[in-house]
């Protein structure tokens, strides 16, 4: 009796050890799919991200214009003081210095609003553009089973090294409805034709 006991337990363990064993087995990763879009050529025929610089820029414009002003009224202050600065009294003559010296602070506080303002004025500008972008890409990416989709433009191209991967640009400039022009296709390493 003993002796069956022995090979039913056996047996039973036989059978399912392998299962077992193969349930707590990691499952087989799926292959990762890579794919690379240059971001750079695809910016450069986009009409929303061109409009978007062109805003950006005009409003720059605007600040020089601003800066400029104050810059003058600076330099017209510095003209009178030096001019009448041996004529003038202590009192007129430290007055004079306080409001240049103001005037100094002022327009350095100005440039750093201004650059911090450009700044977000213009990632204000941009963010629908890389909003577009991205959604245009994701589903690229999705529709032909691509895990990750890289930057391979030159100023941002942060892989060093890959194996050939496919090139989504042609497909997602047409889903973001650029017509086909001459300097769409980018040039294999990121640089367009």
């Amino acid at each position: 009796m003993k002796k069956y006991l022995l090979i039913a337990v056996t047996a039973l363990f036989l059978v399912t050890v392998p299962r077992v064993a193969k349930a707590q087995a990691p499952a087989k990763a799926a292959p990762t799919a890579v794919a690379h879009l240059d971001l750079d050529s695809l910016l450069e025929i986009m009409p929303a991200f061109k409009a978007a610089s062109d805003s950006a820029a005009m409003y720059y414009k605007e600040l020089e214009k601003q800066l400029y002003v104050m810059t003058m009224e600076y330099e017209k202050k510095m003209a009178e003081y030096d001019s009448l600065g041996k004529s003038m009294s202590p009192l007129i003559k430290a007055l004079k210095e306080k409001e240049i010296t103001d005037i100094q602070q002022n327009i350095q506080a100005f440039q750093q609003m201004a650059q911090e303002s450009f700044t977000n004025r213009r990632a204000e500008l941009l963010a629908p553009v890389f909003k577009s972008i991205q959604k245009a890409v994701k589903d690229v990416a999705i529709a032909k089973g691509y895990t990750y989709v890289v930057d391979s433009s030159q100023s941002a191209s942060v892989v060093l090294y890959a194996a050939d991967s496919a090139d989504i640009f042609t497909a997602v400039r047409q889903k973001l409805g650029i017509p086909e022009g001459p300097k769409t296709t980018p040039a294999p390493g990121g640089t367009p034709k």
